[in-house]
C-alpha cells in the first residue's frame, strides 16, 4: 500500500512544481509614470507657422525612474527633437522590472505636434501664459458659472478690447477676463502673415473641482 501512494505523491509534487514555474509574472518593462509626466512644450516658432511634426527620442531610465542620455533619433524639425528631450527628461518613470528589482533600461518614444495650418484664428498660447485659478474666496462661497471672453487680437499676439459675458458673479468674470487680456496668443495667419482678428474664450468655473485643477475647465 505505501509503494502504491509515494508514486502518486511524487507525481503530485512534480505536477505542482510544473505549475509553479508558469505562473511565474513576466519582467515588467518601462514605462511613463501617468501621475508625473510632463507634456512636451509646442516649438513657438513652429505653431506660429502652423506647421504639425513629430519627434522619435531614446532615453535610458535608471532604476530610480529618471531618465538620462535621451537623444533625438529622429524629427521633422530641430525644436521639436529639443521639445521631445526635455519633456523626457522632467518627467518620471516607473522602472523596469526583473526578480522584484528595478533595472536600467532603454525607452524610445515618437511626440506627435498637431496644429490645423488652415486655421485663420488666433491659438491661446497656453504653454507661455499662467493658468487662472480659481479665486479662493469664490472657493469658499462655492462659486460656480461660465464666462465668455471676447478680445481683439492684433498681428504680434497681444488681446485688446476685451469683454466679458455670462451668466456668473462678478468675481469669476473679473478673473477670467484678466486671464484672457493677459495671456499670449500666436495671431491669426493670412497668406502666411500675421493679421488682427478676433479670440473668443470660454471658461466653466464648477464649485465641485479637484484640487489640482483649481477649478478651471
Amino acid at each position: 500500500m505505501i509503494r502504491r501512494i509515494f508514486p502518486l505523491l511524487f507525481g503530485s509534487l512534480m505536477l505542482t512544481g510544473s505549475v509553479c514555474a508558469e505562473d511565474e509574472p513576466p519582467a515588467l518593462t518601462v514605462m511613463p509614470d501617468p501621475h508625473h509626466t510632463v507634456a512636451a512644450i509646442y516649438p513657438p516658432s513652429e505653431q506660429e507657422d502652423r506647421h504639425s511634426g513629430t519627434a522619435t527620442i531614446h532615453c535610458t531610465i535608471t532604476p530610480t525612474g529618471i531618465a538620462k542620455e535621451c537623444h533625438v533619433l529622429s524629427a521633422t524639425a530641430p525644436d521639436f527633437g529639443l521639445a521631445a528631450v526635455q519633456a523626457a527628461l522632467t518627467s518620471q518613470f516607473l522602472p523596469q522590472y526583473a526578480d522584484t528589482q528595478p533595472q536600467e533600461a532603454s525607452w524610445e518614444h515618437t511626440y506627435t505636434f498637431t496644429t490645423d495650418p488652415t486655421s485663420t484664428r488666433p491659438i491661446l498660447d497656453k504653454t507661455h501664459s499662467r493658468p487662472p485659478h480659481y479665486p479662493a474666496y469664490a472657493d469658499d462661497l462655492r462659486m460656480s458659472g461660465e464666462v465668455t471672453v471676447n478680445c481683439d487680437i492684433d498681428p504680434v499676439g497681444v488681446a485688446h478690447n476685451c469683454t466679458a459675458s455670462g451668466d456668473s458673479p462678478e468675481l469669476l468674470k473679473t478673473t477670467t477676463l484678466a486671464y484672457f487680456a493677459l495671456a499670449r496668443y500666436f495671431p491669426a495667419m493670412t497668406d502666411g502673415k500675421p493679421v488682427s482678428s478676433h479670440y473668443r474664450g470660454h471658461v466653466n468655473w464648477n464649485a465641485v473641482h479637484p484640487d489640482d485643477q483649481q477649478g478651471f475647465r
